[in-house]
């Protein structure tokens, strides 16, 4: 399709107190580099030498070709449908249409179809109730400082450690926590109700029934993933809308979902479902059914960037997840622009590709270390600070 070739591929691991960042740049014999995210929830070791190990499928292959790419990455790969491989494919396929981009000099956006919903998207925010001390009056005011930042939309996970049911003392003190944060915020805020998989079907539609009164927009990821069973009763019975697709991987997972399922909103991750090629056909099927798409995005800025690119080229996009506004101090210096998130918008960089470059001096400042930073487990007490020590 071109006359360009993948020569090499280079790999950055960075750390922050949430999950190392895996930054990576293919490189090509026409000078350009395309530049993707290769985040998971933990192991970016692994990921980072599965990119090094699976080279043999794009070195030497024309960046255009993301089709027969990802075709071969994962039907060749004989465990296709496991994280560190979509993950990997995820990447290669990402910085491919960034390299697309710059070769043709055009944003990625407008090779996907256009920017459907313009160049500034609504994000909903994320990562900021790390200071609440898990108390009602701790995530009210929290959540009001959310609102003073300009946002009109946030996530929380109001459920401690919870592991498929709950004590009613535990489950009354999280419905307290959700009806302070809506007393704080007022009527006209959407809270997006977080559970990290936590809740067997039975308990989950019980939890929903109870926050119902606070109007919430959506219930995410109520039950394990594992469970295609337990998500679609629960889906069938909550009265709020169920969200979920972050732990799903390419479209045949989702075709599940679509089929088995009622649920309102797919969250798929694109850097470990399958990058914008399986993205795409994945916005597609949940199309098909009038189903919204909201991407799951608790990762770094290169795949912010990405998604703004992807989002506004899908006709049912709905809101983009953002941690940008709470993440650590230094996260707008990874770019050298960066991401620019005004009054609860994410705006979209301009220029060919995905319009970022790395700043490779941070990246070095801040590489991981075993010893540095950890993966939090959402399963052990005050996880949601973000900097506990591992046991």
């Amino acid at each position: 399709m071109s006359d360009v070739s993948i020569t090499g591929v280079e790999t950055y691991l960075v750390a922050n107190p949430w999950k190392p960042w895996v930054f990576v740049e293919v490189e090509t014999d026409a000078g350009v580099t395309g530049l993707a995210e290769a985040t998971t929830h933990d192991k970016p070791r692994t990921v980072a030498k599965a990119i090094d190990e699976m080279s043999n499928f794009f070195i030497g292959r024309d960046p255009f070709d993301t089709e027969s790419l990802w075709l071969e990455m994962y039907r060749d790969e004989w465990f296709s449908k496991n994280v560190v491989n979509t993950t990997v494919v995820s990447a290669i396929d990402m910085a491919c249409w960034d390299i697309k981009g710059k070769v043709l000099d055009e944003p990625v956006y407008d090779l996907l179809g256009g920017p459907v919903h313009g160049t500034e998207l609504r994000a909903y925010a994320n990562g900021w109730y790390t200071d609440t001390d898990g108390e009602p009056e701790g995530f009210a005011e929290a959540a009001e400082r959310v609102v003073d930042d300009g946002y009109d939309a946030m996530k929380f996970d109001p459920f401690g450690t919870a592991w498929q049911s709950m004590s009613r003392k535990d489950q009354n003190h999280a419905v307290d926590i959700v009806r302070a944060v809506r007393e704080a915020v007022g009527p006209d805020v959407d809270l997006l109700i977080e559970c990290h998989g936590r809740f067997s079907a039975g308990q989950a539609v019980e939890i929903a029934r109870e926050l119902d009164e606070f109007n919430p927009t959506w219930f995410e990821e109520p039950c394990p993933p594992d469970s295609i069973n337990s998500l679609a009763e629960v889906a069938r019975k909550s009265p709020i809308p169920v969200a979920t697709g972050e732990r799903h991987m390419t479209k045949h997972d989702f075709y599940e979902l679509v089929t088995r399922t009622d649920v309102d909103v797919f969250q798929p991750d694109l850097m470990n479902t399958g990058g914008i090629t399986e993205g795409k056909k994945i916005a597609g099927l949940a199309e098909a059914d009038h189903v919204d798409v909201a991407p799951h995005n608790p990762q770094g800025p290169v795949a912010g960037a990405i998604y703004g690119h992807f989002c506004t080229s899908i006709p049912n996009f709905r809101i983009q997840e953002m941690f940008q506004t709470y993440d650590v101090d230094w996260v707008d210096n990874l770019l050298k622009e960066p991401l620019v998130v005004e009054d609860g918008y994410m705006q979209i960089p301009e220029g060919p590709g995905y319009g970022i470059e790395l700043n490779h001096d941070v990246v070095e400042e801040h590489a991981y270390t075993e010893d540095k930073v950890h993966t939090i487990d959402l399963w052990e007490q005050d996880w949601e600070k973000r900097a506990v020590e591992k046991r």
